[in-house]
């Protein structure tokens, strides 16, 4: 009786685990104790089955010889298994070899394009050709991720795109140079690339109508944009268009000798104070700042010349951004080329806030001439000027926002018509982006190697287009790595000193505190077995 008890206690066991590893796909969890859950996907992606009416197809094309020599294949098929597992059967995960299986040109046709690596074995060195990219198919619609290798980036990317396949939309971006001497495609290939990665960029001329298609609109520059270029800009504000204005207080030619001028009754700047946020023609200066680099030409290769400190080269880290807006939640810094302060006015059913600031050996110049040359600047630095403090050098806002041409006529050009009857002069729920330089979306980035620019600009593209979930995930794994991040002098003592004692004095006397505790411990010991015998 007892042997049969025992046996059915066996059986229902069984059974029990029998029904748990057949509900293991649709009841799925995972411990991650780390402090951003690296290696587990948010809760957007979780949700993501709630979004998607019909099946979505996920397909890993992997090569088979990629998996042996490297173990990044492993962890993005654990990552599909488990949007397949929180999808609740909506999402379908298939990882293939399509050498293996003959899918060689399906997998091409869907833009997965072979790679070529170097592999080593038995002492000799080869070239593979192998796959890694995921293809996500929703009806007769689908979406491709041509390269795949990493994965801290790649929830953001699936989740964004599963949402584009099954919406049928794609989010716009439209880009408007305030400076006629700019080209789009020569001087800012950084931001159309970044963009590129998730927008559709649309290039647009001052003066035209906004498309409604534009998500977000970024207006970069300003010396030539008049009343007649801003109109509709303006209106498409007011009818629920969001926008990212990179705008100068004070104009630097880098072309002409670093020439640089005050934006003197400038209509942009104008429009912005209307807003609550007035762009000061001055010109800021901080110690924490970046060399003034120059590219030379040797013997066919670009090298960077050094010359110095350059205070006018802003470089923003961590403490000195706001924690509370997504665009800088988890900021991985900004540097800022002959920048401007912000002040700031909150208009009626309007907030706004800092985004980014500068140190409190921050100092504003607004007597011209201004003096911009790298060799006399550098002087600077060793100054004390009176009004050193932290000024605002980003800004968003967010809620209502009245029409600057509320009560004026709409602005004409000769030769030149609209078709606009009227004037929309309010916006009920407005989103604006304000830097105080157009240079830092430009490739000057390039000049202080300040790739996170171009993440500060996608962070607002996102938040400007109402994507704030999408920008927490792309967000939640950034950190700012830069060893120099620490800005206030205080506290970079503080942190130096902090390093010298742990290191010069802490775990030294740790070690000989154990050597002593355990040199007792033994002769105590001896002593006792020296008693008993």
């Amino acid at each position: 009786m007892k042997k049969r008890a025992e046996i059915v206690v066996f059986l229902l066991g069984l059974a029990i685990i029998l029904l748990a590893a057949l509900n293991s796909s649709r009841f799925f969890a995972r411990l991650d104790l780390t402090e951003s859950k690296a290696f587990s996907i948010s809760r957007v992606s979780k949700k993501l089955f709630q979004e998607i009416p019909e099946q979505v197809y996920i397909t890993y094309y992997v090569s088979e010889r990629l998996r042996k020599l490297y173990s990044f294949p492993q962890a993005i098929e654990d990552l599909l298994q488990e949007y397949a597992a929180y999808s609740r059967g909506k999402i379908r995960v298939e990882s293939l070899d399509p050498l293996a299986v003959g899918e060689v040109t399906r997998a091409e046709q869907y833009g997965v394009l072979p790679q070529q690596i170097e592999v080593v074995e038995r002492d000799q060195n080869s070239l593979a050709k192998i796959y890694t990219g995921i293809v996500i198919q929703y009806l007769d619609r689908h979406e491709t991720i041509p390269l795949a290798v990493r994965t801290d980036a790649l929830e953001y990317e699936l989740t964004s795109r599963i949402r584009k396949a099954v919406s049928g939309e794609e989010r716009v971006v439209g880009i408007l140079l305030g400076d006629a001497r700019r080209d789009l495609q020569q001087e800012y290939g950084r931001l159309l690339n970044g963009l590129g990665a998730d927008f559709r960029v649309l290039p647009l001329t001052p003066g035209q109508d906004v498309p409604a298609e534009v998500d977000a609109l970024f207006v970069i520059g300003n010396s030539d944009l008049g009343e007649f270029e801003l109109f509709p800009i303006d209106q498409y504000l007011m009818r629920g268009g969001r926008a990212l204005f990179a705008v100068d207080g004070v104009g630097v030619d880098f072309m002409r000798g670093l020439v640089a001028s005050k934006m003197a009754n400038n209509p942009t700047l104008a429009m912005l104070a209307s807003y609550g946020v007035k762009v000061e023609p001055e010109l800021m200066a901080d110690k924490y700042c970046q060399n003034f680099r120059l590219p030379t030409q040797i013997l066919g290769q670009v090298m960077w010349q050094v010359l110095d400190k350059y205070p006018y080269w802003i470089t923003v880290a961590g403490q000195f951004a706001s924690s509370d807006n997504p665009i800088t939640a988890h900021f991985t810094g900004l540097d800022l080329y002959w920048a401007s302060p912000l002040t700031l006015s909150a208009t009626a059913g309007a907030v706004v806030e800092p985004l980014v600031t500068s140190t409190p050996d921050g100092w504003t110049l607004d007597e011209e001439p201004f003096d911009t040359n790298p060799e006399a600047a550098r002087m600077l630095l060793f100054s004390e000027p009176e009004n050193a403090g932290t000024r605002v050098l980003a800004a968003s806002l967010r809620g209502e926002l009245a029409s600057w041409f509320r009560g004026k006529d709409i602005p004409k050009r000769e030769g030149e018509s609209r078709a606009w009857q009227s004037i929309v002069e309010k916006a009920k729920d407005a989103r604006l982006v304000v830097v105080g330089d157009a240079d830092f979306a430009s490739n000057l980035m390039d000049f202080t190697e300040a790739a996170y620019n171009v993440g500060f600009l996608t962070n607002s593209a996102e938040w400007l287009s109402n994507s704030e979930d999408l920008l927490s995930i792309k967000t939640r794994l950034s950190r700012d790595v830069r060893l120099n991040r620490i800005q206030e002098p205080a506290r970079r003592l503080a942190a130096v000193l902090t390093t010298e004692i742990v290191n010069v004095a802490l775990i030294p006397l740790a070690i000989v505190g154990f050597g002593v505790a355990r040199l007792l411990l033994r002769r105590k010991k001896s002593a006792v077995h020296a008693e008993e015998e």
